[in-house]
């Protein structure tokens, strides 16, 4: 840079060319704190610690009793189980699932894991699939598929996490395990709170109603009564006294009285129980609840097949020598939303059905589009739930 003389000359001058000079270090200096070999700014020491930090070894008890040790959080995981896929997505980790099975594609479509492998339902896992694919972690049922799962998984350093995701005795501590393995502690605790006042609705309500007052309920497979118009009951206890069938214990959770005087062994895979007909006569509840996934869900938006199956039931069973048939208290309800995950939500309609005085000011319809929208952020749609007594 020049410097004309006569700005230099005397003392001013002098004054002057210290001053630029000065200017001129500046200008440089600053040039040198964006140097590109330089961290940026906002970096700090602690965000470049958080971004490169190695797994951490978990030891925890999954629901059937097994102890396991796990490198957290999950990075890569196989579902079995699609109530177990959906609780992932929720949590904003479905970019670690690798693929999924249990019919998740077919019957929660709405969680977007159609271009991931399928590996099988639970009684046809396809081994060498997963094998291929290197999971961290298989997540599966407590009852389904058998040991063999972890015979062929585990040598391979392949975890086996067994959860169910739908038992009302249950579900919020494998949602709590869920948030710790995938590091998403804050959103479960979220979620649970959300859910919980839900809950509180329903059980405020029903607390007060006498045992007089209770409407028996029996809860039957819609799937096996529409076939050949027999019956499958979902129970609501267990053997050991233990919350039964998630879709029969939904009835007590409602503030009803279960029909039935059966007892479910967990250890099954099958969640019903057959009976005769002399049976269901004999018990003649005042509501039927129908269950099942090949009626409804997220893509049903037609109410006409229901209206037909419920007219075949009719005439091929003895359904309308009950008083539930004849007076259609008869209740459909998919299985995602009262024998599964969504549980409360279909039990806040449920007893709605039962006591419509006790909630008239409630709509578990605001509930379901909220699930959707705000928790999985997809749009809501579908039908879920169906009244034969409230239709034409």
């Amino acid at each position: 840079m020049l410097i004309p003389k006569r700005i230099v000359s005397g003392g001013i001058g002098s004054l002057v060319l210290v001053i630029l000079f000065a200017v001129f270090v500046a200008g440089c200096s600053s040039v040198t704190v964006n140097d590109p070999k330089m961290p940026p700014a906002e970096s700090s020491q602690s965000d470049l610690q958080t971004e490169t930090e190695s797994p951490q070894a978990f030891t925890f008890t999954d629901t059937s009793g097994k102890t396991i040790t796990l490198e957290i959080p999950v990075q890569r995981a196989v579902v079995l189980n699609r109530n177990t896929a959906e609780a992932i997505t929720l949590l904003g980790a479905a970019d670690r699932i690798i693929a999924t099975g249990d019919t998740t594609v077919k019957n929660n479509p709405y969680l977007g894991f159609e271009n991931l492998p399928d590996v099988g339902e639970t009684g046809q896992v396809n081994l060498e699939t997963i094998l291929s694919l290197k999971p961290q972690v298989v997540f599966a049922f407590t009852n389904r598929p058998d040991e063999k799962l972890e015979e062929k998984l585990e040598p391979a350093g392949i975890k086996v996490v067994r959860m169910n995701n739908y038992l009302p005795d249950q579900v919020d501590a494998e949602w709590e395990l869920l948030g710790k393995l995938f590091g998403e502690e804050e959103r479960v605790a979220q979620f649970l709170e959300w859910k919980h006042g839900i809950e509180r609705i329903v059980a405020e309500r029903i607390q007060s109603i006498e045992a007089e007052d209770k409407k028996s309920v029996l809860a039957l497979s819609a799937g096996f009564l529409n076939s050949n118009g027999g019956y499958r009951i979902f129970p609501s206890q267990s053997l050991d006294g233990a919350p039964g069938v998630g879709e029969g214990y939904a009835t007590i959770l409602a503030g009803g009285i279960d029909a039935a005087d059966l007892q479910w062994n967990p250890a099954e895979t099958s969640t019903t129980i057959t009976v005769d007909e002399e049976y269901v006569l004999k018990r003649n509840p005042d509501v039927i609840t129908l269950h099942g996934t090949w009626l409804g869900g997220y893509k049903e938006t037609d109410a006409q097949p229901f209206e037909e199956a419920f007219a075949n039931m009719l005439s091929i069973s003895s359904l309308n020598q009950l008083k539930a048939g004849r007076e259609r208290d008869v209740y459909f309800f998919h299985t995602n939303f009262i024998g599964s995950d969504k549980r409360y939500i279909g039990v806040l309609q449920l007893a709605k059905w039962l006591y419509p005085d006790r909630f008239e000011d409630i709509d578990p319809e605001m509930y379901a589009r909220e699930y959707f929208e705000k928790w999985l952020g997809v749009p809501y749609q579908g039908i879920w739930y169906y009244s034969f007594k409230e239709s034409p």
